[in-house]
């Protein structure tokens, strides 16, 4: 763990009538730096980085200015009433030893919103440890099911299997979810009784910045934390889906990968469309050499498929970055090789999509450039290597998703055979 700052008072504002209510998530009023969600009437109005001071002012502003926090999806008839919510699940995947846990599972059990289970994956069930750390906590709506082959892809998978809901929504053992955040995850899907949605996903916010390297990663962009409700489609959208908001950005690659729509540690998934697009592909994801990329390869499946995914600001999730620096530069070199693996993986599928990466080249160019904003982040202390790590991710990828393909291959062959094996005993 690398030496600690001063931690930033990390917290959320919600501007409700004529009072103000506040809750801190980390650090303490007073720090030199705080970073505030403002909400108004429980809606994400802006993301505020600064002093204390700043906050004041932009809390001012909200009370005094027209505040846009209309959503398009609670304008739409039937719009998001008891009778149209669906049944939910939500998985959190884990190997037991994150220390945050317990704290994660309980935050997801406090929903404000009815939910159907909580079902924690086990993805090192021989260790004891996930029951251990959940030992305490008593709820029949908490399942923990075994998922003994590594792999958060496989964990995920497992999750989807068990899984009763008409919408499953995925977090981490390292993210603590806001009381409300099903509830605004699950909007999006009440509003649209023709099911065109199959994704909805929300914002991501460090629940923690007492660490240089936690720092840097929220400087080099972080999570996605649009304050503003998307929706991504590959097709026309219709004035319904429209009305539910401006149409996603994607980016230089999109929509071969999506980071820009959102990320697994916030997510919600239509069971439909997942009995249409299949489970998460094993070969992707921490837990296998392409250490990232199943959560960009189903959201792009999703809209391959021709469903929509819709982003809402107000379903929020606080997330404990890496806390060391070998941690981050492990991080951002998966999150190289997980998009090269992923492109890999579209190109080897459809050879013509190489032709249209081709042409975007340049923009991806323009990005890793020094002095960008990806390359050198919004803090001058933030370490060249990053980059660089992430650009040598990038050029494995596809050596990586190769190898992950063979593994993945051979834990089929050998499940294959024990399953014949049991059947001639």
């Amino acid at each position: 763990m690398e030496s600690a700052e001063t931690p930033w008072h990390i917290q959320v504002v919600d501007l409700e009538g004529t009072g103000t209510r506040t809750r801190t998530v980390s650090g303490r009023a007073g720090a030199p730096t705080t970073q505030a969600l403002v909400r108004l009437h429980g809606r994400s109005l802006a993301l505020v980085t600064g002093t204390e001071a700043d906050l004041e002012e932009a809390l001012r502003g909200a009370a005094t200015g027209e505040a846009n926090t209309e959503r398009g999806w609670a304008q739409l008839p039937p719009g998001p009433t008891d009778g149209h919510v669906p049944t939910a699940s939500v998985v959190i995947c884990t190997t037991g030893r994150c220390d945050m846990l317990a704290r994660a599972v309980q935050a997801v059990l406090a929903q404000d919103t009815p939910l159907l289970e909580v079902l924690v994956v086990d993805n090192d069930p021989a260790s004891g440890a996930t029951g251990r750390a959940l030992r305490e906590v008593d709820d029949p709506r908490l399942s923990i099911v075994a998922a003994p082959e590594p792999g958060l892809s496989r964990a995920r998978n497992r999750g989807l299997v068990r899984a009763r809901g008409q919408v499953i929504a995925f977090t981490d053992d390292d993210a603590l979810v806001d009381p409300s955040w099903l509830r605004r995850l699950l909007e999006p899907f009440a509003a649209d009784p023709q099911g065109r949605i199959g994704a909805v996903t929300g914002i991501v916010l460090a629940a923690q910045i007492a660490h240089p390297a936690q720092r840097w990663f929220e400087s080099r962009g972080g999570f996605p934390k649009d304050l503003a409700p998307r929706v991504w489609t590959l097709k026309e959208a219709d004035p319904a889906l429209a009305r539910m908001g401006e149409p996603g950005e994607g980016g230089p690659l999109h929509p071969h990968t999506t980071a820009r729509v959102g990320a697994g540690v916030c997510m919600a998934l239509r069971a439909r469309a997942l009995r249409q697009v299949g489970p998460f592909d094993v070969a992707l994801g921490a837990g296998t050499p392409t250490r990232g990329g199943e959560d960009l390869d189903m959201f792009a499946r999703i809209l391959r498929a021709g469903w929509a995914i819709v982003h809402t600001p107000d379903a929020l999730v606080h997330h404990r970055h890496r806390t060391d620096e070998d941690g981050l530069t492990l991080q951002i070199r998966g999150n190289g090789s997980g998009t090269a693996a992923l492109l890999t993986k579209t190109v080897l599928a459809d050879p013509r999509v190489l032709v249209d990466l081709a042409r975007r080249v340049p923009a991806v160019a323009r990005r890793l450039r020094p002095g960008s904003a990806r390359v050198s982040g919004a803090d001058q202390d933030v370490p060249a290597g990053l980059t660089r790590a992430e650009i040598a991710g990038f050029l494995e990828g596809p050596f990586v998703w190769a190898r992950a393909k063979a593994r993945a291959h051979a834990v089929r062959r050998a499940r294959l055979r024990g399953r014949r094996q049991g059947g001639t005993r």
